[in-house]
C-alpha cells in the first residue's frame, strides 16, 4: 500500500532538554507525521467518516508532547508514533521531531530525529 496521510511542521510547545533548566522552560518543537494507510474508502465515499481525521491526529501528537517533560526528542517521537498506531488504522507511522533551538548558537536551523514504527513490529 502506497497511500500516506501527511501532516508537516506541526508546531508544539514542549518541555524537552538534557538539563532540568532546559526542561523547565517551554520551547517549540516541529513535528512531521506520515501515516501509511489505505485512503481508497475515504476517496470513494468522499467522507471524513472513512478518513483519518487530521485534527485528531494533531491532537494526539500534542497530547503526547504535553504529558510530561522529556530529556530527549527521541522519546517524544517514539511515543507519538506508538500512540498514533494505537489510535488510528494506519499500518506505519513516520514521526519526525525537529528542535530548532538545539544548535541555534552554531547557526544550525534545527536538529531532529525521525522514527518509523509499524504494526509489523
Amino acid at each position: 500500500m502506497l497511500d500516506k496521510v501527511l501532516i508537516p511542521a506541526i508546531p508544539l510547545e514542549a518541555r524537552v532538554g538534557c538539563t532540568a533548566a532546559e526542561r523547565e522552560v517551554g520551547q517549540t518543537v516541529m513535528v512531521d507525521i506520515e501515516l501509511r494507510c489505505d485512503v481508497s474508502a475515504a476517496a470513494s465515499e468522499d467522507s471524513i467518516a472513512s478518513a483519518l481525521d487530521y485534527v485528531r491526529v494533531r491532537s494526539e501528537a500534542a497530547g503526547v508532547v504535553s504529558e510530561q517533560p522529556y530529556a530527549l526528542i527521541e522519546t517524544i517521537a517514539v511515543r507519538i508514533a506508538t500512540r498514533l498506531l494505537e489510535r488510528f488504522p494506519a499500518s506505519e507511522a513516520l514521526v519526525r521531531v525537529r528542535k530548532p533551538s538545539a544548535l541555534a548558537e552554531f547557526g544550525v536551523p534545527w536538529a531532529g530525529v525521525e522514527v518509523v514504527r509499524s504494526r509489523r513490529g
